[in-house]
């Protein structure tokens, strides 16, 4: 196998190694002839864009599928894993993208179900359960989740954490982190990082898939890259480059996915189209305010559980109780108790869990974009065919949504792609205002460029938009300011030059000095006010 030749003479015998792995559903080839070996201390990072291969991989190793052709060796024989329970028991654990918890059990017992303690082989040891649980959580830095909390209850972020402590509670010696960063604040990266390091440290073996390539610069020994199911190519120690790593990815379009510089939006002189004026919420933000100017893309950063997120979820009414503050849409007060309200008001929301709050994935791609827009497809009382097809058929070029037709169910589509009917569903609403919550969580950088273009599209045609992410490297290459926050509050701005990676991070971490104006009201006018952010952007300019 060549991956294994390539590799020192002197290294182990791989923990891992697919050979010629080939899987088609019905006339389409997942996966073609794929060979990947993984050996011990090694962190192996997987690269391709959504629909390359690479869940299809990772399903055939993790025994959710099985192969059509080809082999997995694992410790030196050869087999493949009939169940995902197999693989768990020859030592190999999956973090998956899609979370596979319960959301009615606890944290302890999500962690180690199916594994858990017992005295005298009958009853649950929960005192055990509870304390291995707790163990997990503080080699991930993650002690502060309650182990007694429902699962359903938890942000997406702390889930994910829970996920990974699951996986490694069965101490396996191969380990398969598919996007185990999506959703995770810098500092919480960080975090899982360390731990990835630990486990290498410790002889285990890592494959770790993220879209995310500052995260593949510093973690990975090695890469492979999947296109068209294929494996194209592949990066030895030390030779990875990012430009290269997209060509291979992307093919020919390579070039559309990289940023273009971005266009700062001219300040209008039409009055603000949001204004949020001392908005709080107990436990969450407070003295949250802002103006929101047409045709401009106001960034909201800060690490995980600063605030930022809540306030968008706020704004579209996801809190019915203790909101309190002053939201005007257009010069039209808001009073959000909810959803129907915000988007009566004018705001589209498009939400960072696709899965759970964006999409149906069990109805089609033609009932997921049009449900946003039915006054626009009735013919007097019923739904008109005709108007249904000529829209979704309109968005589905615009967006270039990969389907095989509009009337497959969503949960069939790629991430990326189904992150773009999300997106779809809310550009027939043609809103004043468009929240974006962390939308690029788990797409790849084709998608991720189509996903920036609508959105400068829609600040173009005068749209204003809020954008959160948990990518810092985004703000930079889409947003005219950036609000930085730090528990609940706004503690500086930064505007067009000034926004930067660095810029952000010094933010993030500052520490505020006497009298510093944390959560003073931050204008639309930049750099006109003592104490308005203008000194960051004055300093980092």
């Amino acid at each position: 196998m060549a991956d294994e030749e390539a590799h020192s003479a002197t290294a182990a015998k791989p923990l891992l190694a697919a050979v010629g792995l080939t899987k088609r559903f019905g006339g389409v080839t997942a996966l073609r002839g794929v060979d990947l070996s993984l050996f011990p201390g090694e962190v192996h990072a997987l690269l391709g864009a959504n629909g390359a291969g690479k869940s299809t991989l990772v399903k055939i190793l993790a025994g959710v599928e099985q192969p059509d052709a080809g082999e997995v060796r694992i410790a030196g024989g050869s087999t493949y894993f009939a169940t995902p329970h197999a693989a768990l028991a020859a030592g190999l654990a999956t973090v998956h993208q899609e979370l596979s918890l319960f959301p009615s059990l606890s944290v302890a017992e999500n962690i180690l179900i199916g594994r858990e303690p017992r005295r005298l082989g009958l009853w649950i040891d929960r005192r055990t359960m509870r304390r291995r649980g707790a163990e997990l959580l503080k080699s991930l830095g993650a002690a502060d989740i309650d182990l007694d909390t429902p699962v359903g209850e938890l942000p997406l972020a702390q889930a994910q954490l829970v996920e990974i402590a699951k996986a490694l509670s069965a101490e396996p010696l191969v380990l398969i982190l598919d996007e185990p960063t999506s959703a995770l604040s810098i500092a919480e990266v960080e975090r899982l990082i360390a731990v990835t390091e630990r486990l290498r440290a410790q002889g285990r073996a890592i494959i770790f898939i993220s879209h995310r390539l500052g995260e593949i610069e510093r973690i990975a020994d090695r890469v492979s890259i999947l296109r068209s199911g294929e494996k194209v190519g592949k990066f030895e120690p030390g030779a990875f480059r990012r430009d290269r790593a997209l060509q291979l990815m992307l093919g020919e379009n390579w070039q559309e996915a990289r940023p273009p510089e971005r266009c700062v939006q001219e300040r209008q002189a039409a009055p603000s189209i949001l204004t949020v004026e001392n908005l709080t919420l107990p436990r969450h933000f407070s003295a949250v305010s802002l103006d929101l100017a047409p045709g401009e893309v106001l960034g909201l950063a800060g690490l995980e559980g600063q605030g930022q997120k809540e306030v968008l979820f706020a704004l579209f009414g996801l809190f019915r109780r203790g909101l309190e503050g002053k939201i005007e849409i257009a010069g039209r007060r808001l009073h959000p108790r909810s959803p129907h309200q915000a988007i009566a008001a004018g705001l589209a929301f498009i939400p960072d869990d696709r899965k759970s709050l964006g999409g149906f994935l069990g109805l089609s791609v033609t009932q997921n974009i049009v449900i946003a827009a039915l006054d626009l497809v009735r013919s007097g009382p019923l739904l008109s065919p005709v108007a249904e097809s000529a829209l979704v058929e309109e968005l589905i070029h615009r967006l270039d949504i990969r389907c095989a037709s509009a009337d497959v169910p969503l949960g069939s589509l790629s991430g990326g792609n189904q992150q773009k009917v999300v997106v779809a569903k809310w550009l027939t609403r043609r809103a004043p205002v468009y929240i974006f919550c962390d939308p690029t969580r788990g797409v790849d950088a084709g998608a991720r460029a189509g996903l920036f273009a609508v959105i400068r599209e829609l600040a173009a045609a005068g749209s204003g938009v809020l954008f959160y992410s948990t990518d810092i490297s985004e703000f930079p290459a889409l947003c005219d300011r950036v609000l930085v926050f730090r528990e609940g509050r706004i503690v500086g701005t930064l505007a067009g030059a000034a926004v930067t990676e660095p810029t952000i991070l010094d933010l993030f971490f500052r520490e505020p000095g006497p009298g510093a104006p944390v959560g003073a009201r931050h204008k639309k006018e930049w750099g006109d006010q003592p104490g308005s952010g203008a000194e960051h952007v004055e300093h980092h300019e």
